[in-house]
């Protein structure tokens, strides 16, 4: 049974301590934490208890925290990591993303959603696929911490036509 509310500080923090490897790897590369106690805390603080950022129970277990933060005017920039339990619910996940969360925030004016994610972690970008969102450049080289590469991803709707 899966179950999407608001995330906690807690359930943040739940989440990314036992966040997968890939996500740990992608997380840790953008942030000044140097382990993933810290790095737990740190998303914890940032994320938590705020109106755009949601958790999906499996059961009564946290398995995975999404945000969707607006990063400019109708500009979304979306948050995402998971433990080992995401494929368990994963097709949920996905179905809510693309029949709710998605058409509910286009009618709010949304025109662009956005992701980076790091180069090697194929798994999240075959995911942001199925979310419909592609691959706007190549490797962005030296973006991370210690030089890892990220690939910007996004689905656009044009909205040049109704302005």
């Amino acid at each position: 049974m899966m179950k999407i509310e608001p995330a906690t500080a807690r359930d943040v923090w739940q989440v990314a301590v036992k966040m997968r490897s890939a996500d740990y790897e992608e997380f840790s590369a953008v942030s000044f934490s140097r382990s993933r106690a810290e790095l737990a805390e740190d998303l914890a603080a940032r994320y938590g208890d705020r109106h755009d950022v949601l958790v999906a129970y499996r059961g009564e277990t946290p398995a995975c925290i999404g945000g969707f933060i607006m990063a400019r005017p109708n500009v979304v920039t979306l948050l995402f990591f998971a433990t080992d339990e995401f494929p368990h619910i994963g097709l949920g996940i996905t179905r809510f993303i693309r029949q709710n969360l998605f058409p509910k925030l286009e009618q709010e004016g949304v025109h662009r959603f956005e992701a980076v994610s790091l180069a090697t972690h194929s798994e999240a970008h075959k995911w942001l696929g199925v979310l419909g969102l592609t691959a706007e450049t190549g490797p962005m080289l030296d973006y991370g911490r210690d030089g890892e590469a990220f690939i910007q991803f996004a689905k656009v709707r044009d909205v040049q036509d109704h302005r």
